[in-house]
């Protein structure tokens, strides 16, 4: 099978469900962000030590976020994304875990080593996430869990940065 396909020459791509929908659709401009964050974060694992706990949880994160892309590209009531709630449980866990005393300044990003400024990019691009999905719940129902989940990543992606 051969990469490209030529169906998209004419401004139109396919959802999951191969329904043709534009290529600025809000669904496909929502998955274009969390594809740049989710390759963001393949950007991050390249900078960390081997053995890195850190590497792990990131992957897992990435694995999460197709979960999510699969629910934005089909309707949301053909997916189960109550998941969503333990992996929000699962994220607050380990902000906790590195951030005990809390929020104390204001965090100029960048001053550290290189996977530590690519996780505030990262931040910054799961916010932008997080308000594209708001902007697609305007017209098309995203799962509150979704949403929830994308939130906390972003304060995940901070405390990480900043441990």
């Amino acid at each position: 099978m051969k990469i490209y396909t030529k169906t998209g020459d004419d401004g139109t791509t396919s959802l999951c469900n191969d329904v043709r929908v534009p290529k600025d659709d809000i669904r496909i401009e929502v998955n274009g962000q969390i594809d740049e964050l989710d390759s963001l974060l393949g950007a991050v694992v390249s900078f960390i030590s081997a053995g890195d706990e850190l590497t792990a949880e990131v992957r897992h994160i990435q694995k999460v976020l197709m979960l999510i892309m699969a629910a934005v590209a089909f309707a949301p009531e053909e997916r189960n994304l109550e998941r969503l709630e333990e992996e929000v449980k699962r994220l607050e866990k380990q902000i906790d875990s590195v951030s005990e005393d809390g929020l104390r300044r204001f965090v100029l990003p960048g001053g550290g080593d290189r996977a530590q400024a690519l996780l505030h990019v990262a931040r910054a691009k799961a916010r932008t996430c997080e308000r594209r999905l708001w902007t697609m719940n305007r017209t098309v129902a995203v799962n509150k869990n979704v949403i929830v989940y994308m939130n906390r990543l972003s304060d995940w992606l901070f405390a990480m940065a900043e441990r």
